[in-house]
């Protein structure tokens, strides 16, 4: 807390002496620029006041012969077409006067794409307002011919202004067009310059023989006193006029350095990251390396910034110097940047924490061979700087740049042979053949592209050779630092990275996210890492092969507002604008959903399902606005959804009838509640308790724990039983049965004395006996009782039956099982009659002949057929 006070302090110190620096300027300066100042505005009071009074009666003349005022579109678009043309006008000139320097044409042609730009809105707006026009004319329609019932003055009178309007707009297209055609040609004009110079520059040859015979120690001396004079001077100055001024900007550099020292040790320390850990994860090494590049380049960029700007603000600067102490910065942050990365990447020292699978001594060398790189690069462009404010003799450039050229590819060429493996034989080296081809194809590269920079540079193609050293120091640092991003977002993107982080930890705690949500937050910072990384490396990648800057943000104002896919026109920086509003409009609806079910609904003591309802209410309401907010941040124009809108209703009248139903009585369900969430409700065959209610659908779980999804506009056009409408209170039966030699007072009384008894069951309403009739082998008697809770019916109903039977059993009452009497009719004369015949036929088979015949035993009755032994059935 301490430090935490002290840090503010001393940050609301820095700022206030800043301030009194910056405003100690030189006063005896100003204060004779005020004096010369004071007298002009007396010249010029003396000298309009006759002008004023000569211009009233010209004033008058003009008002007299005022012509009627031009609609303030068609003059603000005559306006900037005749500025544009005039801008072109001066481009042409200046490109056909002589052939311009390549610092011009880059300021020529970044003229010529502002005017582009403009021209582009000013055709759009003039598009616009043509269509508003033609839709105007079609509604009042065409004018009525001879023989025709003349229309109404009025109606002609606006007809021939919308008929003038139209004629002006299509001039102001016209000039626009011919602007726009004549702004590309300049462009490819001063394009094709610009290649040409380059061209020429770039396959320049130098000879070499020449060049080496010349005076170099005399060139050298020349510029040792040249620089003496010039920033020797300089320093003099700011020594002896502003050393106070000079020192405290040190000073306030110094302590920001130091701020953000602290402030960054600080959120690595948040971090509970540990640096001596020996068998540290992917994830852990990732952010070491980052934290410890970040650190103390943040420091170094904060003391440079801060210097920068004091001195400037303090004037401390001269116009050359200023440019060359910009170089020094820039050079001086580069360098220490890419020597940090290298060892922290690498980190020869600790192979545990390295990054990339390679060995401690391929891992030296390169760091060595890296660092060594950027210095030869920025330490050649820092003097080609100094050598252009001192203006230094041609022939020194060309030394300089023909021995940066040689030592840039002769590391290069050294580079090719670091072997950035251990040596693996037998089976591992063939297993790892294919994992080395990669790195192997890079070796052969970087040497060929070493050779080619040494061998262009000795055979005289100076510049050649220092084009192709510096891009290859600068696009493979970017590259480079953008497969470490890549790095970084495949590792954060790993399931369960983001909760193995300190933050992470601390967000998983503080919010109880979920693993599966920690996932998925670990997959979005990997994408945002994915975009972050070629966001920024692709557009550096262009500015370093000659690309400005300005072309990069006309090319994506162009291509990103607007892309035109037929007749639709996509705005994709308007779609991805309207994404972030929409993300932005659901968090904050999930917010304020939260605060205010948290801080006035709990505490107007309101019911869960009220509370779910505002809730709910409160949810799509928040999503619609957010989906018309970033409709709208789009680009798309709401008006033009009405054709959008008829189609869905033609398809609501036909396949959306019940969608549409159901969304409808999703919305009655939340307004009218005739039940809630909690709510135990019956739905034809459907009973169960209410969980969740949308717009579509209501989810009902049944005693099962059975989710049942049930439609909306089933419940509003059925019948729905709700136990739980206004209270909880509710009634609950049990019926009994005793023999008929029960005296019916006394199990009325018995059954009384149990309802009244039981602690769960509610005096008022008191419960009730009914004797409910007669049964086949019972009397039937049912005891009703009031429960205040009606989700304790089960259990109530359990204690009364067995208190029931319990008492039946004491006083000797019978539940009886049911009786039947069978009474069988036995019938004699049936009987006598069947004897009868049977005796007859008797008789008959015993008087008849008997034949003796061979009997045959078929040859189906075998004993497997079936039949017993002897054959028959």
């Amino acid at each position: 807390m301490i430090w935490r006070g002290g840090a503010r302090a001393g940050i609301f110190g820095i700022l206030c002496l800043a301030l009194a620096l910056t405003s100690t300027l030189p006063v005896m300066d100003v204060r004779a620029q005020q004096a010369s100042e004071t007298a002009a505005p007396a010249a010029g009071d003396a000298s309009a006041a006759p002008a004023a009074e000569t211009g009233q009666p010209q004033a008058a003349d003009q008002a007299a012969t005022e012509q009627p005022a031009l609609d303030p579109f068609f003059q603000d678009m005559k306006d900037q077409l005749d500025g544009f043309s005039r801008s072109l006008s001066t481009v042409a000139a200046t490109v056909a006067e002589d052939t311009p320097g390549t610092d011009t044409l880059v300021r020529l042609q970044t003229e010529v794409d502002q005017v582009q730009a403009g021209l582009a809105k000013i055709l759009s707006s003039i598009s616009i307002r043509l269509t508003e026009v033609r839709a105007q004319l079609l509604e009042l329609g065409t004018a009525p011919g001879p023989g025709e019932t003349p229309e109404p003055a009025v109606t002609t009178e606006e007809r021939n202004k919308l008929l003038a309007q139209r004629s002006e707009i299509n001039a102001l297209s016209d000039q626009a067009q011919k602007l726009s055609a004549l702004a590309e040609k300049t462009s490819a004009d001063i394009s094709h310059l610009r290649r040409v110079q380059f061209t020429e520059m770039l396959f320049a040859h130098t000879d070499l023989v020449q060049l080496f015979s010349s005076d170099f120690s005399r060139l050298v001396r020349g510029e040792i006193t040249a620089f003496k004079v010039s920033y020797g001077g300089w320093l003099n100055y700011i020594w002896n006029a502003k050393r106070l001024q000079f020192l405290a900007a040190l000073f306030l550099s110094l302590l920001a350095a130091v701020f953000s020292y602290r402030i960054s040790s600080r959120l690595l320390d948040r971090t509970k990251l540990d640096l001596q850990e020996q068998e540290p994860d992917y994830v852990a090494r990732l952010l070491a390396s980052f934290w410890t590049t970040m650190i103390p380049s943040l420091a170094l960029l904060a003391f440079l910034a801060v210097s920068y700007v004091l001195f400037v603000g303090l004037n401390i600067f001269l116009p050359d110097v200023e440019r060359f102490v910009r170089a020094a910065y820039v050079s001086a942050a580069v360098v220490i940047f890419v020597f940090l990365l290298s060892r922290n990447v690498l980190t020869p020292g600790r192979p545990q924490w390295r990054l990339v699978p390679i060995s401690n001594s391929a891992a030296r060398n390169l760091t060595l061979a890296f660092t060594a790189l950027a210095v030869i690069n920025w330490a050649d462009i820092l003097f080609g700087v100094l050598n252009d404010t001192l203006d230094a003799d041609l022939r020194l450039e060309v030394a300089r740049s023909l021995i940066t050229s040689v030592m840039i590819g002769t590391i290069l060429i050294a580079v090719s042979f670091i072997r950035p493996r251990a040596p693996l034989g037998g089976a591992t080296a063939q297993k790892r053949s294919i994992r080395t081809l990669f790195p192997s194809a890079i070796a052969v590269m970087t040497r060929l592209v070493g050779v080619f920079i040494v061998v262009a540079a000795l055979i005289g193609y100076v510049a050649l050779s220092r084009f192709a050293a510096n891009q290859v120091v600068l696009t493979g640092g970017v590259l480079i630092t953008m497969y470490i991003g890549i790095l970084l977002g495949q590792a954060v993107s790993q399931p369960g990275s983001f909760a193995r982080t300190g933050y992470g930890k601390h967000v998983v705690s503080r919010f109880g996210v979920s693993s599966v949500r920690s996932d998925q937050i670990s997959l979005v910072l990997g994408l945002v890492t994915y975009a972050a990384t070629f966001l920024i490396g692709v557009p550096m990648i262009l500015i370093s092969w000659g690309v400005r800057w300005e072309e990069i943000k006309l090319w994506a104002g162009k291509h990103l507002t607007s892309v035109t896919v037929g007749s639709i026109t996509i705005s994709l920086g308007g779609i991805l604008i309207g994404v972030l509003l929409f993300v932005g409009g659901y968090l904050g609806t999930r917010w304020f959903q939260g605060w205010f079910d948290n801080n006035v609904l709990l505490r107007s003591k309101a019911d869960s399902g009220v509370r779910n309802s505002v809730k709910t209410g409160i949810s799509y309401l928040g999503i619609v606005l957010a989906s018309l907010l970033a409709i709208s941040a789009a680009g798309v124009n709401l008006s033009s959804l009405a054709l959008v809108a008829s189609a869905l209703s033609i398809g609501i009248g036909f396949g959306l009838q019940t969608i549409v139903s159901n969304f409808v009585s999703g919305l009655i369900l939340l307004a009218e509640r005739p039940f809630k969430v909690g709510d135990w409700i019956v739905s034809g065959t459907t009973e169960g308790f209410v969980k969740r209610i949308s717009v579509r659908a209501t989810e009902i779980e049944t005693f099962q724990r059975q989710s049942i999804i049930v439609p909306n506009s089933e419940l509003i056009n059925a019948s729905v039983g709700n136990w739980m409408h206004h209270n909880q209170m509710g009634r609950s039966e049990v019926a009994v049965g005793v023999s008929y030699d029960s005296d019916p007072r006394t199990v009325m009384n018995i059954l009384m004395e149990i309802g009244t008894t039981h602690p769960l069951v509610l005096q008022n309403p008191e419960p009730m006996v009914i004797f409910v009739g007669f049964g086949e082998s019972t009397l039937d008697f049912e005891l009703r009782v009031y429960l205040a809770d009606v989700f304790n019916g089960i259990t109530v109903r359990n204690d009364i039956r067995v208190a029931i039977f319990e008492r039946f059993r004491d006083e000797g009452i019978t539940i009886p099982y049911p009786q039947r009497d069978l009474h069988i009719i036995p019938q004699k004369e049936r009987h006598d009659e069947l004897a009868n015949s049977i005796r007859k036929q008797m008789r008959k088979t015993a008087t008849a002949p008997v034949e003796t015949t061979e009997t045959t035993t078929p040859s189906y009755d075998h004993p497997d057929a079936g039949n017993d032994d002897s054959g028959e059935r």
